[in-house]
């Protein structure tokens, strides 16, 4: 998927095997489980992006700190952030991947509406406004995007195709800022893969140059990513 095409000017970076993750919303058990399962499979450790609904503001102080000790312990697992993950608690989390965070070709953006936490869950529009403002400088560099939601074209699609006994309940497709946001980014960048949570539902299409792949409810795979999990910048 990776080997790109020298016409469009992608920067080439070294592919690192890393574990994906879909929303665990504060199941730590299954969330070690899956690391667990996919580093056996491999044969050594990997590096982890969860894709938001980790579950920050709904962990037992004790596991909150078994939470932070870990991410301590283990830097190469990374999180965004979910609409069911306080900003006012993921935000000083050590392992978490602010919005507009890039490392290597690889950008992440968290948020989505329908926070349970008493917060805005959604991306700000200042910050959207400030990384739309950025993504020139970098769109011959990012070739992934990692997001919890999906733009608003994508989830309309995904919505379309779910059956009944597996829609989120209570989710609607209304427009929100959020993925107004990320429609927009998939505009400007066109990458070649998208992945995203939120949905609870594994799927994948192909929109034009984009190929977009939605995580299921406590899914987990290995895909090659060109980044680094020790090394990120914030536009």
């Amino acid at each position: 998927m990776f080997e790109g095409d020298d016409a469009q000017g992608w920067v080439r970076l070294p592919l690192i095997p890393t574990i994906v993750i879909g929303d665990t919303h504060a199941d730590l058990d299954t969330y070690r489980a899956l690391i667990d399962r996919e580093e056996a499979r491999f044969g050594g450790p990997l590096p982890s992006i969860h894709v938001g609904d980790y579950g920050f503001g709904h962990f037992s102080p004790r596991e909150e700190r078994e939470v932070q000790q870990f991410h301590r312990r283990h830097p190469r697992h990374r999180f965004l952030r979910g609409n069911h993950d306080a900003p006012s608690l993921i935000h000083a989390a050590p392992g978490f991947l602010p919005d507009g965070a890039v490392s290597g070709s690889v950008l992440f953006l968290g948020g989505a509406d329908g926070g349970l936490l008493g917060e805005d869950t959604e991306i700000t529009a200042r910050a959207a406004d400030h990384i739309l403002s950025q993504l020139d400088k970098v769109k011959t560099q990012i070739r992934v995007v990692i997001s919890h939601d999906a733009p608003q074209f994508v989830a309309q699609a995904l919505h379309a195709d779910m059956s009944s006994d597996r829609a989120v309940p209570g989710l609607e497709i209304r427009p929100t800022r959020t993925r107004a946001f990320l429609a927009e980014v998939a505009q400007i960048l066109a990458p070649q893969l998208w992945m995203f949570g939120h949905w609870h539902h594994g799927w994948e299409a192909q929109f034009d140059d984009t190929h977009f792949r939605a995580l299921g409810y406590q899914e987990g795979f290995v895909v090659p990513l060109p980044w680094d999990p020790k090394v990120t910048q914030i536009l």
